[in-house]
């Protein structure tokens, strides 16, 4: 196997590989006009197959997370909930903003929606692989 200049073994072949099919569905899915049943489809059908890979693979035993951090860590989960459930009930508005409507104007635009297919991808692999 090839080294790389930190000493560390490089990533198998098949990884690479699995990174330009993850690009290539990006650039294709994007395509795909928001809020339509291919741009469903082409969020539905990763996260089904990253959901059973999931559910097929035996997780690595790790240490156990402190309290610190879970409560840190829940504490954001609850206030991000909590900012969506107050802004939904305030009107859902540019005044009261969800971030549906605050990452509208990114995903509206073509290299908007493949950086945010690439982020959904890399983060259901990311949950894979924990």
């Amino acid at each position: 196997m090839e080294q790389t200049t930190a000493g560390t073994l490089a990533s198998p072949w098949w990884r690479r590989v699995v990174w330009w099919a993850a690009i290539g569905y990006a650039l294709v899915a994007a395509a795909a006009r928001p809020l339509t049943g291919p741009a469903a489809w082409a969020v539905l059908a990763p996260g089904v197959a990253l959901l059973l890979a999931g559910l097929r693979r035996t997780p690595v035993r790790r240490p156990r997370v402190g309290r610190r951090a879970a409560v840190t860590w829940l504490g954001l989960g609850v206030l991000f909930c909590l900012w969506e459930l107050g802004a939904f009930l305030a009107g859902n508005d540019d005044a009261h903003p969800t971030f549906s409507i605050l990452t509208d104007s990114v995903l509206a635009t073509y290299p908007g929606r493949v950086v945010g297919y690439l982020l959904w991808l890399g983060t259901g692999a990311w949950l894979v692989t924990r």
